[in-house]
C-alpha cells in the first residue's frame, strides 16, 4: 500500500513538471528574444540653438598708414610693437618746397576772397552808386516836361498859345524821355556785368582755395600721425612681398577693443542676427570668452572645395568681444565660436536620439511597463544632444533612446540600465574623428537632418550615439583563447535560434 501511495505521488509530480517546464522554457526563451532598449526620462532643462562658425582675433580699431614712394620718407618715428598716442607722430616725408608753393597760394586766395567779397556788395560801388544817381535825375527831369507838355497842350487847344511853343514842349518831352530810358539801359549793363564779375570772382576764389587745401593736404600729410590710441602691430621697411605686391608701412590697431571675425555657413546665416551673445572658445589659451554679434557681412565668399566636395559659401560675421580676456590675447589668434540663435528656459527635454519621423511628423516610442508606446511629438529648439518637447509627452516620461530602431508600436521590450562605457584614458590625435565626445565617452557622429524643422530646428543634424570600448575594461580581450565576456548594458545579445 505504501508503495503505492510513493508511486502515485510521484506520478503526480512527473506530470505536473512535464505540464510546467515547456512553458517556463517558452517564456524564457521569449524573454531572451525581446529587444533590450535603453530608455531615459524626460526632465526640465535650459537649451540653446547655436550656429557654429570658425574665425580669429581682430581689432575692432585699426588703420594702415600707406606710401606711395619709399625715397619720400625722411624719418620713421616708432618701432614694432611700440604702443602709440593719439596725434602721434608715425611717419615724416620730404618736404620737396611744399611750403614755398603754399605761402603763394595764400596771397591767391586771399586776394580773390577781397575782390569777391567787393563785388558782392553790388550795388554800393562807385559806377553802380553814379549810375543809380544819373538814371534818377533823368527820371525827375522826364516827369517835369511830361507835365509842361500836358500844360503847353491845353493852352494850344485853347488857342492861348502858338503851335511853335506847343511843339518845343513836346520835343523837350521826347529828348528827356530818352535820356531816362538811356540810364536806365546803363544802370541794368552794369549791374549785369557786375553778376558776371561776381561769378568770375567766385570760381576764382574756388580754385585758389581748392589750391591751398590741396598743398594744406600735402603738408599735413607729410607728418602722419596715429588717429587714435593703439599699437604698431605690423612695420615694413619693404614695399613689396615676394609675390610683388604692395603692402602698407604700418598697420595700427588698438589691441583693447578686440573682436572675433567669423565665417558662416550661408545655411545658417539666415538665423543670425546683430546683437546675438556669442561663445567663443580660445584652444590655444584654454578658455571661453563672450561676444556680441555687431555685423553681419553682405559678400557670399566661395571657399575652396575640401576633397573634391562641394565648395562652401560662407559670410563673414563679425562679434565684439565683451568681459575679461587673456592679457597675452595676441591678434590673429584662431578661434571657434557658437552664435546663441534661440534659447528657451527650463523646457522639456529629451535626447535628440529618441526623435523618429514618419511622414514628416516627429515621434518617439514611449516604455508603458514593458511596452513601446509610439507618440506623436510637437518638438520645438534642439542642440546638439537634446530636442525641446512642446506637447505629446509629461516630465518622467521614458522614452526609448537605443534600440528605437525597428521596433513597431505594442512591441514588448526589456529596459536595460545603460553601462558606464568602460572607455578609460581613451584619446584620439588632435581633432581626430573621436574627438567630440560626451561625459559618458559616447562619441557624437552627425546624423541625418530631419525633415521637420521643428523637430531639430533648421540646419541642426542630429548626432549618433556609439560606445567605445576600452580593451583595458575586458580581461582577456586581446587573448583569443579566452574571449570577453559579452558586451554590457545597450548592445543586446545574439538572438535564441530554436531548434527544428
Amino acid at each position: 500500500m505504501k508503495k503505492i501511495a510513493i508511486s502515485v505521488v510521484f506520478f503526480i509530480f512527473s506530470a505536473v513538471l512535464i505540464y510546467y517546464i515547456p512553458a517556463f522554457n517558452s517564456k524564457i526563451t521569449s524573454d531572451d528574444n525581446l529587444p533590450q532598449v535603453v530608455t531615459v526620462s524626460a526632465s526640465l532643462k535650459d537649451i540653446k540653438q547655436k550656429v557654429k562658425g570658425r574665425g580669429k582675433i581682430i581689432s575692432a580699431q585699426s588703420t594702415e598708414i600707406w606710401i606711395d614712394d619709399i625715397t619720400d620718407i625722411k624719418i620713421i618715428h616708432v618701432k614694432q610693437g611700440e604702443k602709440v598716442k593719439k596725434g602721434q607722430p608715425l611717419v615724416t616725408l620730404k618736404d620737396h618746397e611744399i611750403k614755398k608753393e603754399k605761402n603763394n597760394a595764400t596771397m591767391d586766395k586771399i586776394t580773390a576772397e577781397y575782390k569777391l567779397r567787393e563785388l558782392e556788395r553790388g550795388e554800393k560801388s562807385e559806377s553802380i552808386v553814379t549810375a543809380n544817381r544819373e538814371m534818377m535825375l533823368a527820371k525827375i527831369e522826364y516827369e517835369k516836361q511830361k507835365k509842361e507838355q500836358e500844360v503847353s497842350k491845353e493852352l494850344f487847344n485853347a488857342k492861348a498859345i502858338s503851335f511853335k511853343l506847343y511843339e518845343e514842349a513836346t520835343i523837350q518831352l521826347k529828348k528827356s524821355e530818352l535820356r531816362y530810358t538811356g540810364e536806365q539801359a546803363n544802370l541794368h549793363r552794369l549791374r549785369d556785368k557786375q553778376a558776371v564779375d561776381v561769378k568770375v570772382a567766385r570760381l576764382t576764389y574756388e580754385k585758389a582755395k581748392i589750391i591751398y587745401n590741396e598743398l594744406d593736404e600735402k603738408e599735413l600729410d607729410l607728418v602722419k600721425r596715429a588717429g587714435f590710441d593703439g599699437k604698431v602691430i605690423k612695420l615694413r621697411k619693404k614695399f613689396a612681398n615676394s609675390s610683388g605686391e604692395k603692402e602698407p608701412l604700418m598697420v595700427i590697431a588698438n589691441p583693447e577693443q578686440m573682436q572675433v571675425k567669423l565665417q558662416i555657413d550661408t545655411y545658417d546665416i539666415a538665423r543670425v542676427t546683430v546683437g546675438q551673445a556669442v561663445e567663443i572658445y580660445l584652444e590655444e589659451y584654454g578658455q571661453i570668452l563672450t561676444g556680441l554679434v555687431n555685423d553681419i557681412g553682405m559678400e557670399v565668399i566661395k571657399k575652396q572645395a575640401v576633397f573634391g566636395g562641394d565648395s562652401p559659401n560662407i559670410i563673414e560675421v563679425t562679434a565684439n568681444i565683451i568681459g575679461t580676456k587673456p592679457d597675452s590675447l595676441k591678434l590673429g589668434t584662431q578661434a571657434e565660436a557658437e552664435i546663441i540663435v534661440a534659447e528657451s528656459k527650463n523646457r522639456l527635454v529629451i535626447p535628440i536620439e529618441s526623435i523618429l519621423e514618419e511622414n514628416g511628423n516627429a515621434f518617439v516610442y514611449r516604455d508603458r511597463q514593458g511596452i513601446a508606446e509610439k507618440v506623436y511629438v510637437q518638438t520645438g529648439l534642439s542642440d546638439a544632444e537634446h530636442v525641446e518637447i512642446i506637447n505629446g509627452i509629461d516630465a518622467q516620461d521614458k522614452v526609448i533612446t537605443t534600440g528605437n530602431i525597428g521596433i513597431k508600436n505594442g512591441s514588448k521590450i526589456i529596459a536595460v540600465v545603460s553601462a558606464p562605457s568602460p572607455v578609460k584614458n581613451f584619446s584620439m590625435p588632435k581633432g581626430g574623428m573621436f574627438s567630440d565626445t560626451d561625459k559618458n565617452n559616447m562619441v557624437k557622429i552627425p546624423g541625418p537632418a530631419f525633415n521637420n524643422q521643428g523637430a531639430t530646428g533648421k540646419g541642426d543634424r542630429p548626432p549618433l550615439s556609439i560606445n567605445i570600448i576600452n580593451p583595458e575594461n575586458f580581461p582577456g580581450f586581446n587573448n583569443f583563447e579566452n574571449p570577453p565576456p559579452p558586451f554590457p548594458g545597450n548592445i543586446p545579445p545574439m538572438p535564441v535560434i530554436p531548434s527544428d
